[in-house]
């Protein structure tokens, strides 16, 4: 993680999914009529220093293993040619990457870099000292491109105290998260697409009632909800109040732990109860622990609403359209109470990924040329476009994707993204609308570009709010973020799994557990902490 506007506000409708054959050995053959294959030689003298580099394994079937794939292996082999720079790859489960994390470091395996695109966790690894401080000329003598491609205002961001810990990744505005509805259903049950969540639980309803998929009240299921989806910590946009103090939006808004005291968060979980108990949602959600399940029931014609990270890998929605020629889709705009209400969701901050150096690492200098190295445009390019005449074609400038490539240089999941966000989140073409149309050409199959295009358009035109950011790390988060994470996720759980008329008395006593537990500690730092920001102002 990624999440923009319509991420935060599908994950709050609880429809949403956080997801996410060996290719051949790249040959000098194949390097020498590759673009980037011609830079200039860089290799400094003696022995390549060897560097560990996390890279997320996403387990999307039919693709190559992330550490062993014709992409890795083509960084592996030029990195050591230009830089004199070994790349070790480190798997690292995108659904378990902090737990990944913590038993690394716990072991004293953990490699060079620990990323996360979540600033608390990555704060959280500084607070237990997992982290050293990157002197200011070490990053410019070996990182001058990965300094100009970043600026001061983006490494501002990595800074704790003044001083460099993280190198944030730019982040360009990207709109690949996307919830889509069937179209076809709407048509079938004679209505129109929701823009309020009332009119969002009458579709729903209309759904079950109907069964416009034909495969029966028991097996349909109007929206799809994952463990995952259930326990995110953002998804209670809707119910947050039009009033909110920035002192209550500092102490509640975090994507690291969930709010569970917070009345917006009560609300959205009362909501998604009520889904349960009417079978409008996915009814073994707690189960589906990597999203697989949603996955399959929308991509098998059983699902109505379905939110996921639009990629050509996994064919998603190619896999629908084969199942079922006739399904048309549509992106909703239902994140708002009443009609009267502007929607709102979660805007990114400027920065992508955060990665630090491992306090135990001693080969600092050849990990900030390996990210200065991935920065150069014409490294990027290759790793961002693939191969011309392969993986696309170039009209007028434009790169142009092979519908349907399939040979062994073909991008890890559609975008080999996972190896480029340690410096980038996204192409960058200067505009938010070009990098969308861009990032869609690539994404998207054939006829469904226009899917990340209404998202674009809603997302532009509803409300978006950054998480409050601490100048400072918050201990009390390190000391219970692990122990809080567990029991909220089964706080959600059984929240959700309630009857009804047993919501509000389990709720004030998970409540009561949760703050016991370490949230109120929690709460007491964020407050002073933020009382010392405002007063150092």
């Amino acid at each position: 993680m990624k999440r923009n506007l319509l991420k935060a506000a599908s994950l709050l409708l609880v429809t949403a999914l956080l997801s996410s054959t060996a290719v051949g050995c790249s040959s000098k053959k194949d390097n020498t009529s590759n673009p980037a294959a011609t830079t200039t030689a860089e290799a400094t003298k003696g022995p390549p220093v060897e560097i560990k580099i996390p890279v997320y394994e996403r387990g999307n079937q039919g693709q190559s293993p992330a550490d062993n794939s014709y992409w890795s292996k083509w960084i592996q082999e030029n990195a050591l040619k230009d830089i004199n720079v070994k790349v070790t790859y480190v798997p690292i489960p995108r659904t378990q990457d902090v737990d990944k994390f913590n038993m690394l470091l716990a072991a004293n395996e953990a490699p060079d870099v620990i990323f996360s695109y979540d600033y608390p966790t990555i704060s959280a690894f500084y607070g237990r000292g997992a982290f050293q401080e990157i002197p200011k000329d070490v990053l410019e003598k070996n990182g001058p491109n990965l300094v100009k491609t970043l600026g001061p205002e983006i490494l501002k961001y990595g800074e704790v105290n003044g001083k460099q810990f993280y190198i944030p990744a730019k982040r360009p505005t990207s709109y690949n998260y996307i919830t889509v509805m069937r179209q076809d259903w709407l048509d079938k049950v004679g209505m129109p697409a929701p823009k309020t969540m009332d009119e969002y639980y009458q579709v729903l309803k209309a759904f079950k009632e109907k069964d416009p998929a034909g495969v029966g009240a028991a097996n349909i299921i109007p929206a799809t909800m994952t463990l995952a989806g259930a326990k995110d910590p953002v998804t209670n946009y809707q119910w947050r109040p039009d009033n909110l103090s920035e002192e209550e939006f500092a102490m509640y808004s975090d994507v690291a732990i969930g709010a569970l005291p917070w009345a917006a968060d009560k609300e959205r979980l009362k909501f998604n109860n009520k889904l349960f108990n009417e079978g409008l949602i996915s009814p073994e959600f707690a189960l589906d622990k990597d999203g697989k399940k949603a996955e399959a029931d929308f991509m098998n014609g059983k699902a109505g609403v379905f939110g996921f990270f639009l990629s050509s890998n996994p064919p998603i929605i190619q896999t629908l359209m084969k199942n079922v020629p006739t399904a048309k889709l549509a992106i909703p705009d239902f994140g708002r109470l009443q009609k009267d209400k502007q929607s709102t969701g979660r805007a990114y901050w400027p920065f992508g990924m955060l990665s630090g150096i491992n306090k135990s690492s001693k080969n600092m200098a050849s990990v900030i040329k390996f990210y200065d190295w991935m920065s150069k445009p014409e490294i990027s390019s290759v790793l961002q476009n693939g191969v011309e005449g392969k993986n696309y074609t170039k009209t007028n400038g434009v790169n142009t994707p092979v519908a349907g490539f399939n040979g062994e240089e073909r991008l890890l999941n559609g975008t080999n993204k996972d190896y480029w966000c340690l410096v980038t989140e996204a192409v960058d073409l200067g505009s938010d609308e070009a990098n969308m149309k861009a990032d869609a050409a690539v994404r998207a199959p054939a006829g469904f570009t226009y899917l990340m295009e209404d998202t674009f358009k809603i997302t532009k035109a509803n409300k978006q709010i950054p998480d409050f950011l601490f100048d400072k790390p918050i201990a009390a988060m390190t000391k219970n973020q692990k122990t809080l994470q567990q029991k909220y996720e089964e706080a959600c759980t059984k929240l959700i799994m309630a009857k009804p008329g047993e919501f509000d008395k389990l709720y004030d006593q998970l409540v009561k557990d949760y703050l016991a537990s370490g949230y109120q500690e929690i709460l007491t730092e964020k407050q002073k902490l933020y009382k010392d920001m405002k007063a150092a102002k």
